[in-house]
């Protein structure tokens, strides 16, 4: 089966994959997803109301690895790479500010609140973020804590994910393509 990512001239796709694409959503809906899933479904019990619009997981390259399935931005590639970007930026207040390592970013609007949350380290040079999409009532410091209870459930995930593992490596190159794919596909949706 072919899928949207392409690693070392080579497709990726599992079931969960095809079905999500037949689906009209794309890919992204993996095992991490159960987690993230499950991570929307205690928080939704705990605070009794669904303000959490989606998750999305990316790398700090804005590599979209994984999202909940309520996730409903038609180009979670384009949605990832906003949150690395946001919190590249964040990340630079480390030297301008003095200050220590970078934990979270977020923008607000009107009736939304986009987070980004550094959650792991992949290794020297990249970093796991979990992008948050949520109304304004959403409460991101409940959300945030109760992701800490997740994140050796995710990392493990990642490890056991080979597909998620080869995302992580692509080059840039591959990235323009997957970008390019993705765009052409929302297009051909609308």
């Amino acid at each position: 089966m072919e899928s949207e990512f392409p690693s070392n001239g080579k497709v990726l796709q599992t079931q969960d994959d095809n079905d999500e694409v037949q689906h009209g959503h794309f890919y992204l809906i993996n095992k991490v997803s159960d987690t993230l899933d499950s991570l929307l479904e205690s928080y939704r019990r705990m605070l009794g109301r669904g303000d959490i619009e989606g998750l999305l997981l990316v790398d700090s390259d804005g590599k979209a690895l994984a999202k909940s399935r309520f996730f409903r931005v038609k180009n979670a590639w384009n949605a990832g790479a906003l949150g690395a970007a946001l919190a590249g930026i964040a990340k630079q207040g480390e030297n301008h500010l003095a200050a220590d390592e970078f934990q979270n970013a977020m923008i607000m609007y009107n009736s939304k609140q986009f987070y980004v949350c550094k959650i792991a380290d992949l290794n020297e040079s990249k970093s796991l973020l979990l992008l948050i999409l949520a109304n304004e009532r959403a409460n991101i410091g409940f959300i945030r804590a109760k992701m800490n209870q997740y994140v050796k459930r995710i990392e493990d995930d990642i490890k056991n994910s080979e597909s998620i593992t080869k995302i992580i490596d692509i080059g840039e190159e591959q990235i323009e393509d997957i970008l390019h794919r993705l765009d052409a596909a929302v297009i051909r949706e609308k």
